[in-house]
């Protein structure tokens, strides 16, 4: 269509076409105009007209022919239509009139349509009253000035006149606020005139901005984020930030206990660049935290502008489609569900039935990533078991494997049992690194190099990832004492062995989420820690033979590893046997009863060997738990027809019991002080009464009378310490002594008193054979 053929056969295209919003061009003749004055909103009265509605302010008629500015647009379609609502017109008249001045500044006929409802959803306004300058010529007419006449109007009728005028601009107030004067004599000033006009102005304008209703949304242009507020003022959009970020996905995070995390993955995009994060669910409730979280981990040009932080997080959420939910566990062991034990990994997960077919989902972090159990045959399973069994040391075979399989059934142990940890000890390629791997390999895929843990971290990075292997074997590797601080190791291993987590604050001073290490501890090094007998007696300490002489060339190792990666279809039989009872309530009685009876023999065993009382500890109940794991291990491969490799119970409960108390302040002191005797650096006089003079050099420590020694508590220790600090105090080295019957105390103290030159002298007093050995040469202490 060619509608300029004089003007250069200019083309006009058509390029939308809205039917549905045609309007014939007399709907538009009102839109002529000679001349647009400026825009300037009036209130004028109101005149009924032909129709019977009231006549419209000169407000409602300026904005119907000329419109109005860009940023008032909403405000005077809104004040339009409670105007026409307010003289009678039905909602349909009043959009037949005001929309198609809408469309013509450029909006939308949907926004129209809402902002007119809503003026019509209130109740009409009183109608204004007449005119205020007829209100003024009324009250002048009726008290005008006379000859005779002296009456001036009353405060009431200058006040009611005066608010008549609120609705006039101040160059109208200043013509009729002479007039006024004019009849109210000297005794009214126009100041006074004045304030009376601008509190009623006041508060008219306040009345009228109340009906405007104020609304605030968020939107996206050209990739930006905005903040739109809709106020009596007029629409303000503000900028958020110059990104966009949307929710994808809200996952429900589940730990074994019940606790519940919610993680938000959001998407946040600026041009070309994009990024995906996971944002703690708390963080929305914090805008400084979430805009921190989002510029560290996307980069600093994902930052809100200034002074919109509080926008952020709500603009998000409001402009972000309906996101996905889905539910996964932090945790790898067991749960309820639907009823039924379920062991829960990564990588397949078990109940009494086997492997099941859709398994929840189960997210570790990605130092775990390596664990998981799979989907392989029961035959698969059984020689790589029947294969790792070989390359294990024959007399640690029993314990390894016990230790192995404790995870699947350490939480259904009596709650008094303990909860051990297992150290291997060896020098460099004595393999205890390859044992280790083989052990953690029956719960996922693992060798030599990779091991989910190593004290070289950080203990709480130690203690995070072991929190999540809630019934798992946890392997932590290397343990050296250059970089495995004591004080802080020793914390460690106690509260493992006590299922707590270090005690921390959050910012409000509460107390934040314990997080223990939950897996069962396998520990390497070559070394431990010596002097902690306490923490000796958490951990089962086993020294590992050189690799050369129990598999030379590594042939066995070699078989292992072709079928270590079938090793997790062995745990897998065995958990859903461990679910069968469990669902059946008989699996804790029989560890509870197995537990307690090897209890007993042990100690009872202990003792007799022994030949006295010997302060076990925890280490008689630990071995207690691994030979009822043992125990229920043996009854399953009988049940599956496949014991025939099943090496005999061993255990080292003798020896490790021994190393302990070897390790124990009382017997390391009396060690030390019996070498510094054989040394002569230090001797025992002979004569309480009259004891010999020292000889040179030589501290005497106490006395040797007949069968029994009398230490002087002070002096021995403090010559013992010269040559290896104790970390117990001579009261201490006393009571341990008492306890494990080196000390005969006395009827009130563990000292007892003797003459000594005439003086009374408190001394621990032992029996002699204490300070001796039945293998070593006697030794002369005179």
């Amino acid at each position: 269509m060619n509608t300029k053929p004089d003007r250069g056969g200019v083309i006009v295209t058509i390029l939308e076409l809205h039917p549905d919003r045609r309007y014939p061009f007399s709907a538009f003749e009102w839109l002529k105009a000679d001349e647009k004055p400026p825009w300037k909103p009036m209130l004028t009265h109101r005149v009924v007209d032909a129709n019977g509605h009231r006549r419209l302010s000169q407000r409602t008629e300026h904005y119907l022919t000329y419109g109005a500015p860009p940023d008032n647009r909403n405000k005077e379609l809104f004040a339009a239509a409670c105007d026409m609502r307010d003289a009678g017109y039905a909602q349909g008249e009043a959009e037949q009139r005001i929309l198609p001045r809408f469309l013509a500044d450029g909006h939308d006929e949907i926004e129209g349509k809402k902002s007119i409802a809503s003026a019509f959803s209130r109740p009409p306004r009183e109608p204004l009253p007449e005119h205020p300058h007829a209100k003024v010529e009324q009250l002048i007419s009726s008290y005008r000035r006379t000859e005779t006449e002296t009456e001036r109007p009353t405060a009431a009728q200058i006040a009611e006149v005066v608010r008549a005028c609120a609705a006039l601009d101040p160059v109208e107030w200043t013509e009729e606020r002479q007039r006024l004067k004019s009849v109210c004599g000297d005794t009214v000033k126009l100041k006074d005139l004045d304030q009376l006009y601008k509190e009623a102005h006041r508060q008219i304008t306040r009345s009228h901005r109340s009906e405007i209703e104020e609304t605030e949304r968020y939107l996206v242009i050209d990739g930006a984020m905005m903040y739109e507020r809709q106020t009596a003022n007029g629409t303000r959009q503000t900028p958020v930030a110059d990104w966009l970020g949307q929710v994808v996905e809200v996952i429900t995070q589940v730990e074994d206990d019940g606790q519940v995390e919610h993680v938000t993955r959001l998407r946040v995009e600026k041009g070309s660049k994009q990024a995906m994060l996971d944002v703690p669910a708390e963080l929305f409730g914090d805008p400084n935290g979430l805009a921190r979280f989002i510029a560290g981990r996307a980069g600093g040009m994902f930052s809100p502008r200034a002074g919109m932080h509080k926008h952020l997080a709500p603009a998000i959420l409001k402009l972000s489609p309906d996101a996905s939910e889905r539910q996964t566990f932090r945790f790898m062991g067991w749960s309820q569900i639907d009823g039924k034990q379920t062991y829960l990994t990564p990588d397949g997960s078990v109940n009494a039935s086997g492997i099941i077919a859709k398994p929840p989902e189960v997210a570790l972090e990605h130092r775990l990533r390596d664990y998981g159990l799979g989907n392989v045959s029961w035959d698969e399973g059984i020689a790589a078991f029947n294969a790792a069994v070989q390359v294990f040391p024959k007399q640690l075979a029993p314990t390894l494997i016990a230790f192995s399989m404790l995870p699947l059934l350490q939480r259904f142990f009596p709650s008094a049992a303990p909860k051990p940890a297992l150290h291997l000890v060896g020098t460099t390629g004595s393999g205890k690194s390859e044992i280790a791997a083989l052990m953690t390999s029956f719960y996922g895929r693992f060798h030599r190099d990779a091991p989910p843990g190593q004290w070289g971290d950080t203990v709480n990075t130690v203690e995070a990832l072991g929190y999540q292997l809630a019934d798992a074997l946890y392997w932590v590797d290397d343990y050296k004492t250059i970089y495995a601080d004591e004080r802080t190791f020793t914390r460690f291993l106690q509260s493992y062995s006590r299922e707590m987590g270090r005690g921390r604050l959050t910012r409000e001073a509460k107390l934040r989420q314990e997080r223990p290490c939950r897996g069962l501890l396998l520990s390497t090094g070559e070394t431990t820690l010596e002097g902690e007998a306490s923490i000796l007696s958490r951990m089962l300490v086993l020294e590992v033979p050189p690799w050369e002489k129990r598999d030379p060339g590594g042939r066995m190792l070699a078989a292992a590893d072709t079928l270590r990666e079938h090793l997790p279809a062995f745990t897998a039989e065995f958990a859903a046997w461990i679910a069968a009872q469990a669902d059946d309530g008989t699996l804790t009685k029989t560890l509870s009863r197995s537990y307690a009876g090897n209890t007993a023999a042990y100690r009872a065993n202990l003792k007799d060997k022994l030949g006295r009382h010997v302060n076990t500890g925890r280490l008689t109940d630990s071995w207690a738990v691994l030979l009822s794991v043992y125990q229920l291990l043996h009854d399953f491969l009988v049940e599956k027809d496949a014991d025939d490799y099943f090496p005999p119970w061993q255990d080292a409960a003798l020896a490790t019991i021994q190393s302990v108390q070897e390790e124990r302040a009382g017997r390391k002191f009396l060690d030390r002080l019996a070498q510094l005797i054989a040394s002569g650096r230090v001797m025992l006089a002979t004569n309480l009464q009259m004891p010999e003079e020292p000889r040179p050099g030589t501290t005497i420590v106490g006395y040797q009378v007949d069968k029994l020694i009398y230490l002087i508590p002070d002096i021995a220790v403090q010559e013992v310490t010269k040559v290896a600090p104790l970390k117990f105090s001579a009261a201490d080295i006393g009571k341990q002594l008492e306890e494990e019957s080196f000390l005969i105390p006395g009827k009130n103290s563990i000292t007892v008193q003797r003459r000594i030159r005439g003086n009374q002298t408190r001394l621990w007093q032992l029996k002699s054979d204490f300070l001796t050995c039945d293998d070593c040469d006697s030794v002369t202490t005179g």
